[in-house]
């Protein structure tokens, strides 16, 4: 049986209406952005002035600012308890958490702002679900899909998908880790394995660098999801379960935090849900017969996920790598591949279409 792994990199949600890496600065500073969000307005202030005092990059060079540049030196001062001006290692931790929550209201900003071609993501969705219930049928596995996106675009798409299917049994979208549901009366966020136990079936998404809807609690460890809302970030929320089991009030122990790997060449990857998240990808890359890349640039601060595709990928696994086809960077974009997987992937595997008109070409073949 063939199975296809779908590589969905941060060009996936450009056209409808996504940040790419180098926009997020720029969003940030938009001076509608924060509108009268007072806690906005203050870790935007918090974000400048760390560029401004610590880093010192003068005010007309902030947008040119590489996000790893940013936080490398915060990381790596949390990690070996270092102090960065006037920040301690621990401040530092709270403001990371902070820089966190306004990078994430910056991707919803744009979604907001600039969606005008999202459909494709829906057919998307909706082609994935189509595949991934075929094993309600065969009990074959098929389909999964990789990311390095924390937006909830596609997450949010794919629950759509398989809520308008109806589907008699249990079926999830699967982050192939342990999870809690935001609502403890949320009977639709369970893990993957019980709803193909139940008969139903299950869409497994990776999402190596966490998920703007992943909140994890630093106690029990356990990760809450939710869907179908945006959640502020800004607001402080703690783990139900550690508040029943041990008698704990508000406290910041139990305090939810958010789960996601922000551009860094220090990725923390000790995580638990995360580490399961990326063992399961690696199982995911060694079963595929074909990988898709859609949207990912395959840069070079990636090394952790190079050495993963490097490790895992099969030898006569097809490659196909779906490369946006306007602007100056195709071709060292098309370059990037073909350096990385060699005679693995040759021209014709180099497909030059927008995202949206790839979907299209995948519905048409159902057709």
């Amino acid at each position: 049986m063939e199975k296809t792994v779908y590589f969905l990199g941060s060009g996936f949600s450009k056209e409808a209406g996504g940040l790419v890496q180098n926009e997020i600065i720029r969003t940030i500073l938009d001076e509608k952005f924060t509108g009268d969000n007072k806690k906005l307005i203050r870790a935007r202030d918090h974000f400048i002035g760390f560029l401004k005092e610590e880093l010192h990059i003068y005010e007309d060079h902030y947008c040119k600012v590489a996000l790893e540049d940013v936080f490398t030196p915060i990381d790596r001062c949390i990690w070996d308890g270092l102090s960065i001006g006037r920040y301690s290692a621990r401040s530092l931790v709270e403001l990371r958490e902070e820089f966190h929550a306004l990078m994430a209201a910056a991707v919803n900003y744009s979604f907001k702002k600039n969606r005008t071609c999202g459909d494709y993501v829906d057919e998307f969705a909706e082609y994935i679900n189509g595949v991934a219930k075929k094993r309600m049928d065969d009990g074959e596995d098929r389909v999964s899909l990789i990311t390095t996106n924390w937006d909830v675009l596609f997450d949010h798409a794919l629950k759509r998908a398989i809520d308008n299917g109806h589907p008699e049994k249990l079926s999830v979208v699967d982050y192939c880790c342990y999870v809690s549901s935001w609502e403890a009366n949320d009977d639709t966020i369970k893990p993957g394995l019980l709803a193909i136990g139940y008969g139903g079936y299950n869409i497994k998404y990776l999402k190596l660098h966490g998920s703007m809807n992943w909140f994890h609690c630093p106690m029990c460890q356990r990760m809450y999801v939710r869907f179908g809302e945006e959640i502020e970030m800004m607001e402080a929320a703690y783990c139900r379960h550690c508040r029943k089991n041990y008698g704990m009030g508000e406290i910041s122990s139990i305090k939810l935090r958010s789960n996601l790997l922000l551009p860094t060449y220090l990725k923390n990857l000790s995580n638990i849900q995360i580490k399961l998240v990326w063992q399961n990808a690696a199982i995911e890359l060694s079963e595929a017969t074909k990988i898709v890349f859609i949207g990912y640039s395959l840069p070079a601060a990636d090394f952790e996920i190079r050495q993963l595709l490097a490790r895992m990928i099969r030898p006569d696994a097809k490659i196909e790598a779906v490369i946006y086809p306007h602007g100056n960077q195709v071709k060292a974009e098309v370059d990037r591949y073909k350096n990385f997987f060699g005679s693995r992937i040759s021209d014709r595997d180099i497909i030059l279409k927008t995202v949206p008109e790839y979907v299209t070409g995948l519905r048409n073949e159902i057709d």
